[in-house]
């Protein structure tokens, strides 16, 4: 409950918009991030900024993380000062990132057995719904541990969904992030067509909207097409991880993944182009390239244009 200690680690894109509503909700916060100035602001708003992951996790009731990735999960568990040798016994290690099932298995396992308690609760939706306390958080472990823990993640979230034991949350945000990344290259893929064949962003979005083609990418993106506006949101190097973990994880279950597999080709080739740390809508740049047409707004309207040679 509110007034308790949390030691809350990564302060980014997402995690620095989830920890202000932890700090809005009465918590009692040490943070710790590499990026001196992603942590200075968040000291500014009332944490403690803490010198290394010990530090933060020290006497610390809950601890939250938010970093990219399995490796940097693992390095924050057991790397040097890092969680596990200094947190409290009894008290509850909270994953957030996006990480692969069998890793985030064998991370509770091993913190279980130091007596420390873990949640499998990865972030779905975006830095928006982070910094309005609005995500959702499908949560693997123990329903005691999430009823201890619920009044803390209600600080940053609206939804909590109880997907089973530790590595079912991390394997819905994998579905999850693997469906949403599959429709955007479909997406974009069908909106370069349409340009190509002469017809008009309004044209195509209107008629989508009332046939069963329709899907929130062709509105939530339409800024992004409309003022090449590129920018992150969702980097394509996480896109590509993502998906690339959900396609060992296929692999491990034996489950085809053939339409998915299109996509992890499109990400991994859009990262390699070098938009890595620009938006996973950044696909749509080689798909133009290959069809020679270019997405653009002018007066309202999509138009293309076609290479002179």
């Amino acid at each position: 409950m509110a007034g308790e200690k949390v030691g809350f680690i990564g302060v980014g894109i997402m995690g620095g918009g989830m920890v202000r509503q932890v700090l809005r909700g009465g918590f009692e916060v040490s943070v710790f991030d590499p990026n001196p100035e992603a942590m200075a602001s968040i000291v500014e708003a009332g944490a403690r900024g803490a010198t290394s992951v010990a530090d933060a996790v020290t006497d610390a009731d809950f601890v939250q993380v938010v970093v990219p990735g399995p490796g940097e999960v693992e390095a924050v568990a057991f790397g040097p000062d890092g969680a596990a040798d200094a947190m409290p016994k009894g008290s509850i290690f909270i994953q957030h990132a996006t990480i692969d099932p069998a890793t985030m298995q064998s991370v509770g396992e091993r913190l279980a057995a130091r007596g420390i308690h873990c949640l499998d609760a990865p972030c779905l939706r975006s830095p928006s719904d982070a910094a309005a306390g609005t995500l959702g958080f499908p949560v693997g472990g123990d329903r005691a541990d999430l009823d201890a823990a619920r009044e803390l993640l209600m600080c940053c979230a609206d939804t909590i969904y109880e997907t089973g034991p530790i590595g079912t949350g991390s394997a819905l945000k994998l579905v999850n992030n693997t469906l949403n990344i599959t429709i955007l290259c479909a997406a974009c893929e069908a909106v370069t067509l349409g340009v190509k064949s002469g017809l008009t962003l309004d044209m195509m979005v209107e008629a989508f909207y009332h046939t069963p083609a329709r899907a929130r990418h062709f509105e939530s993106q339409r800024p992004t097409w409309e003022k090449r506006d590129f920018s992150p949101g969702f980097m394509t190097h996480l896109a590509h991880k993502d998906i690339r973990l959900t396609m060992q994880h296929a692999a491990d279950l034996q489950v085809p993944m053939n339409t998915s597999a299109a996509a992890y080709a499109l990400m991994a080739l859009t990262e390699g182009q070098g938009f890595g740390r620009d938006a996973h809508t950044s696909v749509l740049k080689l798909l133009e390239a290959a069809a020679g047409v270019e997405v653009q707004s002018e007066s309202g309207r999509l138009l293309a244009s076609l290479d002179e040679d």
